[in-house]
């Protein structure tokens, strides 16, 4: 990311973590055959890989990747107003 300041690309929860197909809206009934019974009881709002047909859905695990994510943009913001130190410079890799 630094590298490239690809910070302002980060589109989060827009992809698939199995084949990084891109993720759409679905409706519930759509994947209910799809879903564990406490996910069909707890949540409504999902997301479906359109290449492998992964389910997604924001569950308690979202806070902490967002928190995550967030973070990863605060870097963002201070590399750009040069708050970083040298610790943050990358060395080229040399395979």
């Amino acid at each position: 990311l630094r590298r490239y300041d690809l910070y302002s690309d980060i589109r989060e929860l827009t992809r698939c973590l199995r084949c990084n197909g891109t993720l759409q809206p679905v409706n519930k009934a759509a994947v209910l055959h799809l879903l564990e019974p406490k996910t069909k009881l707890y949540y409504d709002v999902f997301q479906q890989c359109q290449a492998c047909g992964q389910v997604y859905w924001q569950g308690s695990h979202t806070p902490q990747i967002q928190a995550f994510l967030d973070g990863v943009r605060q870097e963002a913001g201070q590399m750009r107003r040069g708050a970083v130190g040298e610790a943050h410079t990358l060395t080229p890799f040399v395979g």
